[in-house]
Formats: structure tokens, C-alpha cells, sequence
């Protein structure tokens, strides 16, 4: 049986692509020997490298100094003054130091810039550091027993997952070999985000030194497991109690009282707040007393060796900084970093971004030092990109502290905006202005064009306490023309619900030059997430289905009884990040929109969504468009803008074409749901088809006719190809400019049957910084031509939509978590009646 149009063309070079896409920039996944958690760990978990404000305190044995890691070394604060003084310092990243009880070392963990995570020690008194280990695996949660002959640690030794052990150390040195309190266990299925491997992390020590209090999911269905007390000796969690009972999200970090009765930990007590706040217990397990209340979060608590103040690191101005707060009294206080006292030389370099009349533009700043480190200001939040290019946001002027020497800068402001590099020599103990001037390639908006990612995150558990202002201020350094925030559940906490405005029109921060929409993410997990924008009059819940252990674990309701409650207010929806990858989702699992082929013929979704550069997603679209079903292809990356690892806010994003309406949030759901659109990562694609533009129909005669097509392409990074695809199938190769940034294409094609014309241009994955993606991509929806009158159709691709269907409902039936007969009835009826769509398509197309 022949393929439908179109997926014959991508399938000669799916190997190719995928081997380049898995290589970019050698870089493979962060953290390769941490091989459960994902994305969501390396957040909640891992610390980030570097924090630009204080992270991970620690006390001295005397109260006088609380350790913390800044800036990618390990610093001591006096917090009477708030004066730092910097300990550390190397090529990599340090954080959650421990301090030893005879307060002479520092053991504390080493970044190498997303590989690997090492351990290190140093003596306090001469600043003598040494490294305690030197390999591939991650160590993280070192901490001194009280007496300070053994060392608690986690490690992905020896098979990438995350295991307690526990080694004697004397002098700064390892005195005698591992111990594992646990090993490598596995639950009874793949746990949603959290994989089938138990993770066992943040070891506390009891005070008589016998015991670990710790976390582990052993056992637990959702998120990084409850709190254990567990033996301190080998196979140790063999023997645990849980003490706490609750859904953690690997920000919990037990720390026991001097007393040795209570453990202080951080907790958002399941599903009850968005955000984590301080508890307290007994040791040996009781009912939790909350400490704090806030509306932001407290990480990282820490007993003070007097046993009157927790140390912890609090978000309530955003950036995260230390914090104490009085066990007895409850006096809380920020302890600002007031005086950074390096133990090198430094300067301060200064920096104005500009547009071209000279005016403060904010922009994406990436800045490597003379040491070939990357640094922040204190006043910005530092991230790594899904690319993995380290970065801060900037509102058009900074100042940091670098070492003295050739810094080298790069200013990028979203795609219509060429980025400028500079490499500035930073002068030691003085201030080295810069100012760099950001010059417009192009303006889509003057052309009636307005961009904006379709999937934006506010806050969902990162280290920042991101506000509405602070995203657009993000947008705006990106050049967003309109802010699509998406209201989400984390697992059975819902994020950022007090921001939806009934009404179902834009958010009222929204400004004349910025739309500010704040939406929902329906996130099924079987299914596939979904957007809804426009709701008029309220959230609609559940937020989800699907999910193991829970009220909600059957897959009923389908994604089509939810679009049709999200249609019943208004609400424009689509399937968000859909598919990756290369390769046919029908050849695999059906990707992350299983649903959508059913939903593409009843008629109840608007949109697909690309989040990353991918062809696997042109599979299942070309088979609609190639029925004529008129679904629209945009583009939103997912970015989660509060952690500290995530995809760049617009990093992939849709442009849509409002026309005459101008910025306007009811014209530019239109324009989407019209297919007046185009998808991108970085090039600008812009077709015509008889002036036609993507979604609108050019008529034609019985029997066909010539038509007049025009393409302009822009890019600020360089172009490996464009091409001009009719019914999926490329028809013409487009010549690119010599700086292969660009393309311009006229030309007359004749049309014998009806069908759609898009454009597509890519990148070699090489070249695609300082765009946050695999490789460049952009593409337009579908110009279509009606001639005669007859619809479009093509019967392989309506055969790919009957097949697809035909394994959905195997993978439906084998989900275990349905409550009854009537629930599958419903669902399997609605894939029948899609089914009845495709076979009438199939049978015209033969006609």
C-alpha cells in the first residue's frame, strides 16, 4: 500500500536528519549519566550552575557564617552585614556545600557545565581545594555526619540512577570505601515524569549519627517520594520507615534539629498550595506543623547549630535569596548580599543594548568571561537554554562583575532583530562601559504580521517567583508580539489559577505594543496537552486525566469531549507539543497528540503545535491537509520561564497575519484559526499563491490553470534549504542569497487539481545559534487552490488517518485505569465516527 503524498518525500531523509538532531553541538543530553527525573529533576533537583543570588545555605559550626554557592563558587556570609566572601573558585560550577563540624572543610558539589557533577573539598582556612571524585557520574546532597568522620551523598553510580551512600573521610580525604544505603530499585510500571527507577536523594543525618532522614518515591506512584528514616549502614533502605506520607517534588530537603527530635523540611503538602513552604516534625514521624504562609516559596532549610534560627533561600522578590526566620518568634528577614568579596581580581563591565535611534531595547544577553565562565548580574535570573547556551535576560542595561580580561558578548533580540557580538576587555578593579547597538532586519508587524509563542509557563516550582510584568519583560527582550500564558496542573497542584480573567478577552497588563493572554494547558497524558485561549467564563476541570494512583486515572473524558466544553466558551484549542523527533509518530507511539487525527475530523480542534524543530510532525499533517481538513499549523515552544533549565520564552513561535485589525488579541485567534499563519524558530516565511496568503483559497477553473507564486525568506542565522511543497510533495528547491540568510522566489506553476501550497525552510544544526534549537526551521500553512470546485483528497493519506486510528484504539484499550463499559462506549463511538470521515474521503478520492 502506497504512502500518502508527502510522507514518501520526508521518509528518504528521516535517518540522516535524526543522526544530525541527536548531535548538535556534541552535546547530547545534559547530565547523560542521570538517567531518570528528565527535565523536571535537573530543575527541582539539580542545583542550578550558576546561581546568579545566594543558593543552598549552610552553617558554619559556629553560627558566625552561612556557606552558600553564587556565581559558581561556594562563598561564607556574615548574615549580621551581609557581607560575602568568595572560597572557591575553579572552571566549574559549585554548589551545596556542607560545612564540617570541627569547621575546617567545605565539602560541596562541581558542574563541568552539564556533564557531569562532581564532588570537592576545600579547607577554609588556606583555601586549598581538592577534588573528591573524577568521573562520569553525578554526586549531589553532601553532608558531614555530626562527628565528621563519614559523608552522606547521592550518586548515580555505577548505572546513571540516583542511590544514598555513605564513606568515611578524614583530613579532606576519602578514609575508606562507599557504602550504599540503597540501590537501584524499580517500581512496578513507568511512572509519569518520574520513569520505572526509584530515585533515593537528600540525606539528613540524625544527630546520634545512626540514622539517614531521606527521600525516595520507593513504592509511590507520584512525584519524588515521601520522607524516610532510614539505617545508616549498607542496604540501610531495606529497613526504612516513612515518616512522611506525601506526594514531594525534590524540593523537600529534610534537615534534623540539634535537639535531634525534629526535622525541618520544604513541602507544598501535596496538592494543597502552589508554592513550598517551611515544615516541621518529629523525627520519628507525627503530624507536620507549617512554619510559614507564604504566597512565594522557601527552598533549602537549614538549622542553625543553636537551634533558634532556620537558614533557607526565599523567593518572594523573585530572584531567589538567603533568608532567616526565628523557630521561637518567627521574626523573618532577606539577608542581602550587600559586598561581594572575591578572593581574585574583577572589574565591572557595563553594558547598554540600544535600538537604532539610541533607546534602551532589552534583550537575551549570552556572556562567556576571559576564564571562559559564564556570569550574571546579581539582579538577573541566570538559565540555560534547551540548547544549552547559558543566558540572562536584560532590560537594556546591566552591570556584573568578571574577571579582568576579553569578555565575549552576544545581544540577540528574537528573529527580526540581527544579534550583535562584541568581545570587551574588562579592566580589573574599574568599570568597562559597552554599548551595543541592535540593528532591525525586518518589521512583520508593519507588514501586519504579529509573532508570539502559543505555549508560555509563568511559574511552575522553579527557583524564581516569576510575575506577569516579569514574563513580559522576558517577551519583550525576545520580541514577542502578543503573550500566550497558559495556566497548568504540576501533577495534582495547579499553577497560576489566580491569573485567569473571565471575560475571554486579553489580560489587563496587556499595552498597546504587547498582547498579554493568560490561558489553560489541558494536560492528559495518554491524549496530549492542549491549549485553550478565550475561555469567557471559567477554568474547566479537571486539568487533566490519565494519571496513575489518582481519582482521575481513566482516560475518560476524550480530548474531544474537552475541546467541545472549551469551544461551548469560546475558547480557540489545539494540540501543544505534538510530536518530535523524525520519525512517523504511527511508526512509534503516536507521539504527543494521539488524539489529534480523531479531532482533525470531527472537527474539534484549531491548531497543531510545533514546540522544536521536527519533521515527525509533517506526517500526520500533511494526511489532514491532504483531505482538505483545514487544521493550523503554529508554533510554541513550552517554555517554563521560572526554571532555570527550560526552552527560551519564544523560542518557537507563530506568526499570524491580522491585517488592518493591527496587535489585537480576538484578530490574532482569528488569524490562527483561519490558517493566516506561519511557524518558526528563527527564519521568516512568507508565501503567496495569486496574492493569496496561508489559509485563504485561490479558485480555479475546471481543469486547472497557472498560478503566480511569491516567497521571501529571512533568517539571522544561516539557511541549509528552502522548498516549495504542492500537496506534500516538494516541487521546487529555492535558492538561497550568498549569505544563505535570505531567499526571494518568483514564479508561475500550472495546477491541474485542487491542493495546497506551503514553504519550508531549514538550517544545518550547526549553524543555528544563538537560536535556542536543534536546527532552524520555519514553515507556512498551506496556501490552498480549488479547482473546480472539487475538494481535496487523496486516499493514502486518508488510509494513514484509518491506520492511525486503528492503533489508537489498541493503546486505548490497554490502558488499565477505565471505571467502566460506558466510558470506552463513549470514546470508541467517537473514533467510529471519525473513521466514517476517512472512508468517506478514501471513497471520494477514488472517484
Amino acid at each position: 500500500m502506497r504512502r500518502p503524498a508527502g510522507h514518501r518525500a520526508l521518509a528518504a531523509s528521516v535517518v540522516c536528519a535524526f543522526a544530525l538532531v541527536s548531535s548538535v553541538l556534541g552535546q547530547g543530553s545534559p547530565y547523560p549519566n542521570a538517567k531518570t527525573g528528565g527535565n523536571y529533576m535537573h530543575n527541582y533537583y539539580l542545583p542550578p550552575a550558576p546561581s546568579s543570588t545566594p543558593w543552598a545555605p549552610a552553617w558554619s559550626p559556629d553560627g558566625r557564617w552561612i556557606a552558600v554557592a553564587m556565581s559558581g563558587s561556594i562563598w561564607k556570609v556574615d548574615p549580621a552585614s551581609g557581607v560575602a566572601h568568595e572560597i572557591t573558585y575553579d572552571d566549574t560550577y559549585h554548589s551545596m556545600p556542607s560545612w564540617s563540624p570541627d569547621g575546617n572543610w567545605i565539602i560541596y558539589t562541581a558542574d563541568d557545565g552539564g556533564k557531569t557533577l562532581q564532588l570537592g573539598i576545600v579547607n577554609v582556612a588556606t583555601g586549598e581545594a581538592r577534588a573528591l571524585t573524577n568521573d562520569s557520574f553525578v554526586y549531589t546532597d553532601p553532608v558531614f555526619s555530626p562527628d565528621g568522620s563519614r559523608v552522606a551523598y547521592v550518586s548515580t553510580k555505577p548505572n546513571g540512577f540516583f542511590n544514598v551512600y555513605i564513606r568515611a573521610i578524614k583530613g579532606g580525604q576519602w578514609a575508606g570505601d562507599e557504602v550504599a544505603v540503597s540501590t537501584d530499585n524499580k517500581y512496578r510500571s513507568s511512572r509519569l515524569y518520574f520513569g520505572v527507577e526509584d530515585v533515593h536523594i537528600t540525606p539528613a543525618w540524625t544527630r546520634d549519627g545512626r540514622q539517614l532522614v531521606l527521600v525516595s518515591n520507593r513504592g509511590v506512584a507520584l512525584g519524588s517520594g515521601h520522607i524516610w528514616l532510614v539505617p545508616a549502614a549498607a542496604g540501610g533502605m531495606n529497613d526504612a520507615q516513612s515518616v512522611v506520607v506525601e506526594q514531594t517534588l525534590f524540593r523537600a530537603r529534610p534537615d534534623v534539629s540539634i535537639d535531634g527530635k525534629r526535622f525541618v523540611y520544604s513541602s507544598t503538602r501535596g496538592a494543597a498550595d502552589q508554592f513550598s513552604n517551611l515544615y516541621v516534625q518529629p523525627v520519628a514521624g507525627g503530624e507536620p506543623y507549617k512554619l510559614t504562609f507564604f504566597e512565594h516559596d522557601a527552598f533549602h532549610p537549614r538549622w542553625s547549630p543553636d537551634g533558634e534560627s532556620i537558614a533557607y533561600i526565599d523567593n518572594r522578590e523573585g530572584l531567589p535569596q538567603l533568608a532567616l526566620i526565628e523557630v521561637y518568634g518567627g521574626a523573618n528577614r532577606l539577608v542581602r548580599i550587600v559586598d561581594r568579596r572575591w578572593k581574585r581580581p574583577m572589574g565591572v563591565l557595563s553594558v547598554r543594548t540600544v535600538d537604532e535611534r539610541g533607546q534602551p531595547a532589552g534583550a537575551r544577553i549570552h556572556l562567556t568571561a576571559s576564564d571562559g565562565k559564564f556570569y550574571a548580574p546579581a539582579d538577573a535570573y541566570a538559565r540555560v537554554s534547551a540548547a544549552g547556551d547559558r543566558m540572562f535576560h536584560s532590560t537594556g542595561e546591566f552591570r556584573v562583575e568578571l574577571p579582568p580580561g576579553k569578555a565575549r558578548l552576544t545581544a540577540v533580540k528574537g528573529f527580526e532583530v540581527l544579534p550583535q557580538s562584541d568581545e570587551i576587555d574588562v579592566a580589573a578593579d574599574g568599570i568597562t562601559p559597552a554599548q551595543i547597538v541592535l540593528k532591525r532586519m525586518t518589521d512583520m508587524s508593519a507588514k501586519g504580521w504579529h509573532g508570539g509563542s502559543t505555549h508560555v509557563h509563568m511559574n511552575y516550582g522553579g527557583n524564581l517567583h516569576n510575575t506577569l510584568e516579569n514574563l513580559m519583560m522576558m517577551s519583550e527582550a525576545e520580541d514577542q508580539d502578543i503573550v500566550l500564558e497558559q495556566i497548568a496542573n504540576k501533577d495534582n497542584r495547579i499553577l497560576d489559577y489566580q491569573f485567569f480573567v473571565p471575560g475571554g478577552g486579553p489580560h489587563p497588563l496587556s499595552r498597546k505594543d504587547m498582547v498579554l493572554v493568560v490561558g489553560q494547558e489541558y494536560r492528559p497524558p495518554f491524549w496530549g496537552h492542549v491549549f485553550r485561549f478565550g475561555l469567557r467564563d471559567h477554568l474547566i476541570s479537571p486539568c487533566t486525566t490519565g494519571y496513575d494512583g489518582t481519582a482521575i486515572e481513566s482516560v475518560y473524558p476524550s480530548n474531544t469531549d474537552m475541546f467541545r466544553k472549551a469551544r461551548a466558551q469560546g475558547a480557540s484549542v489545539g494540540y501543544v507539543h505534538a510530536y518530535a523527533g523524525e520519525r512517523d509518530p504511527l511508526e512509534t507511539d503516536l507521539g504527543g497528540a494521539k488524539g489529534a487525527i480523531v479531532d482533525a475530523a470531527l472537527g474539534t480542534m484549531d491548531a497543531i503545535e510545533w514546540s522544536a524543530a521536527t519533521r515527525a510532525g509533517f506526517f500526520p499533517l500533511y494526511a489532514m491537509w491532504n483531505n482538505g481538513l483545514k487544521v493550523t499549523a503554529v508554533g510554541g515552544e513550552d517554555s517554563i520561564s521560572n526554571l532555570h533549565g527550560s526552552k527560551l520564552v519564544g523560542s518557537q513561535r507563530t506568526y499570524v497575519f491580522t491585517g488592518g485589525r493591527g496587535l489585537d488579541m480576538h484578530a490574532w485567534l482569528d488569524g490562527m484559526r483561519a490558517g493566516r499563519a506561519f511557524v518558526t524558530n528563527g527564519p521568516l516565511v512568507e508565501l503567496t499563491v495569486n496574492g493569496a496568503l496561508p489559509g485563504e483559497t485561490v479558485p480555479l477553473p475546471a481543469g486547472g490553470g497557472s498560478v503566480s507564486l511569491q516567497a521571501r525568506v529571512r533568517s539571522i542565522v544561516p539557511l541549509q534549504k528552502v522548498t516549495l511543497y504542492f500537496n506534500g510533495q516538494a516541487v521546487e528547491d529555492i535558492p538561497l542569497a550568498a549569505d544563505r540568510k535570505g531567499a526571494d522566489f518568483s514564479k508561475t506553476l500550472q495546477v491541474a487539481a485542487s491542493g495546497w501550497y506551503h514553504l519550508r525552510a531549514e538550517g544545518a544544526p550547526a549553524d543555528r545559534f544563538p537560536l535556542d534549537t536543534a536546527y532552524a526551521q520555519g514553515f507556512t500553512n498551506p496556501v490552498w487552490v480549488s479547482v473546480g470546485n472539487s475538494p481535496v483528497r487523496d486516499r493514502a493519506s486518508a488510509e494513514y488517518a484509518l491506520r492511525w486510528i486503528d492503533k489508537l484504539q489498541k493503546l486505548t484499550e490497554a490502558w488499565p485505569g477505565w471505571r467502566s463499559q460506558k466510558e470506552k462506549d463513549h470514546v470508541y463511538a467517537q473514533f467510529d465516527e471519525a473513521r466514517k470521515v476517512y472512508r468517506q474521503f478514501a471513497s471520494e478520492a477514488a472517484r
